[in-house]
C-alpha cells in the first residue's frame, strides 16, 4: 500500500508534482487528497484514510501516465457502509457505549446489517433500501422488535456519516412506521398471582438456596444482572428498600441499564427472607474458612454467580411447580403487572421499575389495568340516570391509596 504521505514526484517542466494523504485537523478521522501539479494545488476531502489512499494512487498512475486533468480529477471513491460502521463503532460506540452493548450492535452488525448493506455505498442507500430491507426481514419472520434494533444499528451508522457531512440525510431516521401494525404489548409475557406462589412454593421445597433470590426478583422487579451485582450495602433495613446500583454482566460489572441508581421499595415478608439468608450464607462461609461475600445472591464458592446457572435453576423450578417455561425476564413484568392488579398508579409502577419515561410504562403496561376503561366512561352518564337506573360508576374512594400500598409492600 502507498505511504501516507508522498513528499514529491519526478518534476515536469521544472515543476514539483505531488500528492500527499493526511488529517486535515489531526484526529479528526476525516483524510483529505493534497494535489500539487504544474504549480497548482488542490485538496480534495475523502472521509476515510483507506479510501484517501486509494484515491491518491490512481492520481499519481494519471500524472505518471500524463494523462491527470486537474481541473477535473477523478472523482474520489464511494465510501462503503462496511467502512464507516467500523468508523462508528470505534469512534462512537466503543467510546460512549457500556461493553455489553457494544457486543449486541457488533453482533447485529455482522449478522444481518452489514450483509444487506456492508458492500453498498453510503450514497446509494436511500428511504427504499431501508423499507425493502424492513419488508425482507419480517417475511423472513423476525420479530418487530428485533428490525427496530437492526433499524437502530443502521440508522446509528448512517446517523455519523451524516454527522460527520459524508452523506446529506440519514434514510434509516423515523425508519419505524415502515414496521406499523404490531403491538408490542403482546410480547410481554408474565405469570399471574397464582403462578407465581406456585413457583416461589416449588423454589421453596426443591430449590431452597435459590428461593431468596427468585422472591427479590418477583418483589422487586430486578433485571437478573442487577439481582446478582446486588450487595448487602445495598440493602437500607431500617428504610425498607433496595438501592440498585449496579449491574452484573458476564464477569464484568457497570451501572444498571437505565445508567442511574434507583430505589426500589423492600416488603416486609422479602426483609425476613433475606435476612435469614445472609444468616445462612455467612454460616457456611465461615464454616467453609473463607470470607463472607459482599454479594446477596453469590455463587456457593462465594463469587460473583453466572446468570446461566441461575436461569437452570428458574427452569428446574418452573418444571417443579408445572408451569409453561417462560424466559426469566418475565418475573420483572409479573411484578410490574401485580403492582397494576393491586390497583398501584403507574407513576409508582414506573419509579420502581426504573424507566426513564412513564411513556414507557405505559406503552407496555397501560393495558393491564383493570376496567380502567369501562369505569372511565361511566363515569360519563348522567348522575340523574345512574340514581333512577340504580348503577353507579366505580368511583376512588378517598383515603384508601396508602392502604393499598401498604398491602402490596406486605405481600
Amino acid at each position: 500500500m502507498e505511504g501516507a504521505q508522498r513528499e514529491a514526484h519526478p518534476q515536469e517542466g521544472g515543476l514539483t508534482m505531488g500528492v500527499k494523504v493526511r488529517e486535515k485537523v489531526k484526529d479528526s478521522g476525516e483524510w483529505w487528497v493534497f494535489i500539487n501539479y504544474r504549480g497548482q494545488r488542490r485538496a480534495r476531502k475523502v472521509g476515510l484514510r483507506s479510501a484517501a489512499l486509494d484515491l491518491a494512487k490512481k492520481i499519481r498512475k494519471k500524472i505518471d501516465a500524463k494523462e491527470f486533468n486537474l481541473e477535473d480529477p477523478e472523482e474520489a471513491p464511494p465510501v462503503l457502509f462496511k467502512d464507516y460502521a467500523d468508523k462508528w463503532m470505534k469512534e462512537h460506540v466503543g467510546i460512549s457505549c457500556k461493553e455489553s452493548t457494544r457486543e449486541d450492535y457488533r453482533t447485529i452488525l455482522d449478522l444481518y446489517v452489514l450483509p444487506a448493506f456492508g458492500t453498498r455505498a453510503l450514497q446509494e442507500i436511500g428511504r427504499d433500501t431501508v423499507r425493502a430491507f424492513c419488508a425482507e426481514k419480517k417475511e423472513e419472520g423476525r420479530a418487530t422488535a428485533s428490525i427496530k434494533l437492526m433499524l437502530a444499528v443502521t440508522s446509528g451508522v448512517l446517523g455519523y456519516a451524516l454527522e460527520n457531512n459524508v452523506i446529506a440525510s440519514n434514510p434509516a431516521s423515523r425508519a419505524g412506521k415502515f414496521l406499523r401494525g404490531e403491538d408490542r404489548r403482546a410480547k410481554v409475557e408474565f405469570l399471574s398471582r397464582e403462578e407465581a406462589d406456585s413457583l416461589l412454593e416449588a423454589a421453596r421445597g426443591h430449590h431452597s438456596r435459590f428461593y431468596p433470590l427468585l422472591l427479590t426478583a418477583l418483589r422487586t422487579g430486578l433485571r437478573i444482572g442487577e439481582l446478582l451485582a446486588l450487595q448487602w450495602g445495598d440493602v437500607d433495613w431500617q428504610g425498607k428498600f433496595i438501592e440498585v446500583r449496579r449491574n452484573a454482566w458476564r464477569k464484568s460489572i457497570s451501572t444498571p441499564k437505565s445508567g442511574r441508581l434507583r430505589r426500589v421499595d423492600m416488603s416486609d415478608q422479602l426483609a425476613v427472607v433475606l435476612k435469614d439468608h445472609r444468616r445462612k450464607i455467612a454460616e457456611e462461609a465461615i464454616g467453609k474458612g473463607r470470607s463472607i461475600s459482599e454479594w446477596a445472591f453469590p455463587a456457593p464458592e462465594g463469587g460473583l454467580q453466572r446468570p446461566d446457572k441461575v436461569r437452570v435453576y428458574f427452569r428446574a423450578c418452573l418444571k417443579e411447580a408445572k408451569l409453561r417455561e417462560v424466559p426469566f425476564h418475565a418475573l420483572r413484568h409479573t411484578y410490574a403487572s401485580l403492582l397494576i392488579a393491586n390497583g398501584e398508579s403507574l407513576a409508582y409502577v414506573k419509579e420502581q421499575m426504573g424507566h426513564h419515561s412513564i411513556q414507557i410504562t405505559v406503552d407496555v403496561y397501560g393495558h393491564l389495568i383493570p376496567g380502567a376503561n369501562r369505569q372511565a366512561v361511566n363515569r360519563l352518564d348522567d348522575p340523574s340516570w345512574r340514581e333512577k337506573s340504580g348503577k353507579s360508576a366505580t368511583l376512588p374512594q378517598p383515603g384508601r391509596e396508602e392502604e393499598r400500598k401498604q398491602t402490596v409492600i406486605q405481600r
